[in-house]
């Protein structure tokens, strides 16, 4: 009832797909708070942790625990900061250059054609020649 909103007696076959893929996507989210939660217990104070889930048009999946050390959260504002200065207004090209630096960072060893973002050596960033 909590998940499908409606007691199971009054389901239809639409109610009941519904119903799996909203108790799926719970499943999940508890997974990775509990997956959070041990990781932050075993390393202790000073830190807090992210979990980032990546899913790639393969379907292959990268999950990576992210630290960050209370003690260098300021570091970490200054370089965000820059980083987003840099970047062009469009949403959706942030995004791009988001998942692609992503990809890079979480798992150094995709496939090349994955993980590059210019074209001609050209840094779509700064549209600097990279070579």
């Amino acid at each position: 009832m909590i998940v499908a909103d409606k007691p199971a007696e009054s389901w239809t076959d639409d109610d009941a797909t519904a119903f799996e893929m909203k108790l799926a996507d719970l499943v999940r989210r508890f997974k990775n708070l509990e997956a959070l939660q041990k990781e932050v217990a075993a390393k202790g104070e000073g830190f807090e942790a992210r979990r980032i889930t990546m899913t790639r048009p393969d379907g292959q999946e990268i999950h990576q625990m992210v630290w960050v050390d209370h003690g260098r959260e300021s570091q970490v504002e200054k370089i965000v900061d820059k980083i987003l200065a840099e970047l062009p207004d469009e949403q959706q090209l942030r995004q791009a250059i988001l998942a692609r630096l992503s990809e890079r960072i979480l798992n150094a060893d995709l496939p090349e054609t994955v993980t590059q973002i210019g074209d001609k050596g050209n840094d779509e960033i700064t549209g600097k020649n990279a070579g």
